[in-house]
């Protein structure tokens, strides 16, 4: 028998799915470590959103699974239903969306919100708790940002109080699908460097899906490429990007211009 401290924390075996009969996800298989970054690159609609929702326990009920698997910390997240699906959702694998403002009720006040999910975390929803959680994640401001409605807020602050909701629960995977591509120059690297922080600092373990190939260099030192729903290609990002042997992936990489190849990072 395996030893359950070597196996990996996130298994995709052979994974293909469906949606009325047209095949989104074609064969896909990965493995990732416990506080692993990887990223998963590729032009929009090859299929990334798709497979990481599904990793999430979020598919749409129109996809099929029509093979394969998607085993956390060995456990058969497929077959997850009812509480142990929403203990995966709160403690196991953390998902953050594209668009921060799009993650909450616009009705309610984001403190309303914050205290919905520290409850279902198990956690106490009081003031001290949600501060130091949106310090954690530079936001100075905390009162203000918590009696505030998501629209009173900017794109790059939602953001960052979604991904202190997210990390509430400590959880040890974090899906961040597009998570800077509704951002501005400045919340960009924002966000970037408290993902990094994050993944490098707190060990949370980073699947990143991007279509900004800069983005996933410095995040990521492994990446996969995908390309109309089948990985075409995976290795460590000085592999992928300066050594592509796809030509899918020779052209994402020749359609950046000037790319940094030192992929220096911003100190934390």
């Amino acid at each position: 028998m395996q030893d359950c401290a070597q196996q990996p924390l996130l298994e995709v075996s052979n994974l293909s799915a469906s949606f009325g009969g047209t095949q989104v996800l074609r064969s896909i298989s990965f493995n990732m470590r416990s506080g692993e970054s990887v990223a998963l690159v590729g032009e929009s609609g090859s299929g990334k959103s798709t497979l990481l929702k599904t990793i999430a326990g979020l598919a749409p009920k129109a996809l099929r699974v029509d093979a394969g698997g998607i085993r956390y910390a060995g456990q058969d997240v497929l077959g997850l239903r009812g509480k142990t699906l929403r203990a995966y959702r709160c403690e196991g694998a953390k998902y953050v969306f594209q668009n921060g403002q799009e993650s909450f009720d616009p009705l309610f006040s984001v403190g309303r919100q914050f205290d919905e999910s520290l409850r279902a975390h198990g956690m106490r929803a009081d003031a001290g708790t949600k501060l130091e959680l949106l310090e954690r994640m530079g936001v100075t401001d905390g009162e203000r940002v918590l009696s505030s409605l998501p629209s009173e807020l900017s794109g790059g602050l939602c953001q960052r109080v979604a991904l202190a909701i997210a990390l509430a629960g400590a959880p040890q995977l974090l899906l961040a699908d597009e998570p800077t591509s509704a951002l501005d120059s400045d919340n960009r690297k924002k966000v970037a460097n408290l993902l990094r922080k994050v993944n490098e600092v707190d060990g949370v373990a980073l699947l990143l899906v991007t279509h900004d190939i800069e983005l996933a260099a410095e995040l990521a030192p492994r990446i996969m490429v995908m390309h109309d729903g089948e990985i075409v290609e995976s290795g460590s990002r000085e592999e992928v990007l300066e050594r592509p042997r796809d030509p899918y992936t020779r052209t994402l990489v020749e359609s950046v211009p000037k790319m940094e190849r030192s992929y220096r990072r911003v100190a934390l």
